[in-house]
This record gives structure tokens, sequence and C-alpha cells, in this order.
């Protein structure tokens, strides 16, 4: 006696179909293999998906765009700002250091300390709490005042780590919607280092003989970002 279950047949007798019912066993797996067939095929549509449209939240600045990226820094570096003792920053009156870097972008730019123009170069890292404080208070003073004719500010995104929070920083100046020069920083924080970087977050201002003017370390209230905007551009006046 054959063990294999019976199948439908559908035969017609005398003018009608008579159907015999399958066994329960057969019905029931080839449902589930459609139902899984299916599963997987919706799957495989929303990988798709994803990987067409990046599968990141932050748009074009996710985690397939490096976050850091080669810098070249040309001149003698600054002495550390832990240095500053009594309110005596031995940098003051130094040299600033070039720089060459780009933005998430890729696309390139070259610092020239003593090109005539003023810079304001704030240094951020993403997983800085006072770094996401400071960034969109700044972002919202810049965008209810004019930058001063003849100085440009610059934001350095520094110290990047994958595994801390707030991570990648280019979806968080995006997010945020910085609107000036954002450049990212070596894995080493070659930039940020030069520059005597010991806290976050650090400005620099620079004049347009390309000497630093004064660092600051620390978050800034709105009025001293406004008096460091304004030492830049009367170096520059």
């Amino acid at each position: 006696m054959s063990n294999r279950p019976s199948r439908q047949a559908a035969r017609k007798k005398d003018g009608q179909v008579t159907h015999v019912q399958p066994s329960s066993d057969g019905g029931s797996n080839t449902l589930w293999w459609w139902v899984g067939g299916g599963l997987v095929a919706l799957v495989a549509i929303a990988l798709i998906v994803a990987m067409a449209t990046g599968g990141d939240d932050g748009g074009s600045s996710g985690r397939d765009v490096r976050q850091v990226a080669f810098v070249e820094v040309d001149g003698s570096p600054l002495v550390p700002y832990a240095s500053v003792q009594d309110g005596i920053d031995t940098a003051v009156g130094t040299p600033a250091p070039g720089f060459s870097a780009s933005e998430f972008d890729n696309t390139e730019h070259v610092i020239v300390p003593g090109d005539g123009t003023a810079r304001l170069i704030g240094f951020f890292a993403h997983w800085c709490p006072h770094c996401q404080a400071e960034l969109p208070r700044l972002t919202s003073w810049l965008g209810d005042n004019e930058v001063p004719e003849g100085v440009e500010i610059i934001a350095v995104s520094t110290s990047v780590d994958e595994g801390s929070p707030n991570y990648p920083p280019s979806s968080w100046f995006e997010r945020e919607d910085w609107p000036e020069l954002t450049l990212r920083d070596s894995p080493a924080s070659d930039i940020s280092s030069a520059y005597g970087l010991s806290g976050y977050p650090y400005f620099v201002v620079v004049d347009g003989e390309g000497n630093v003017l004064r660092r600051v370390s620390g978050e800034l209230t709105t009025e001293a970002w406004e008096e460091l905007v304004a030492e830049a551009a009367a170096s520059v006046a």
C-alpha cells in the first residue's frame, strides 16, 4: 500500500465535475511555501530600496560619506591652549598655521592665513554635549546676522569617533543646517592639534595678516561669539 497522500483531481463525469479533496499536509505545505517566498521577496525589495536611498535618515551626509580625510598642515603648531595661565595666551600674535582640507562632499580648500581675510575657526566634536548645544545657537545667529565683509567663518569637524554618540558628524551638520564652510579633520585630528586644541568647542580668531588674535575654549554665550566676530572684522577694517 502506498503512503503517498492523495492529490486533488477534477474529473468530468456525466457532465459534472467531481473533486477529490487534497490531504491537509500537502495544501498546508504549499501555502507556507508561498508565504515564505513572499516574505523573502519583500525583504529583498526593502534592502534594495535602502541601498538605493542610502539607508540613512541623515540625508546625503550619511554613513557612506567619509567623515575624516587627508589634511596637510603648513607652518609651526600653536602652543597648546592648556598652557594658558592667568589669562595670558602666548600664541596671540604668532602666525597661525595654514592647512588644506576638504568638505564632506570632497570639495578641497586651502586655508592660507595672511591672505587678507580674517578667519574665525571653530572646532567641533560630534559627541561633545557642549558642541551639540553650541552649533544650533551659532547657526541661529548666522541666520539672523550677516558675516562682516572680509571675515570667513570655518567649522572644523574633529575628533571623530564612530562608536560615540551623534555619529556621523556630516549628518549632524546637515541636520542643524550649518550655513558656513565645514572642513573635515584627519583621523589623527591634525588641524586641531596644530591649533593647540585642548577642549571642545574651541575657537581661534586669525587676523588678515595671519596672526592669532584670540583663542577661546568652551561653550560661548551669544555676546562672547559676537565679540570674536567683531575682533575678526576690526582686523581687516
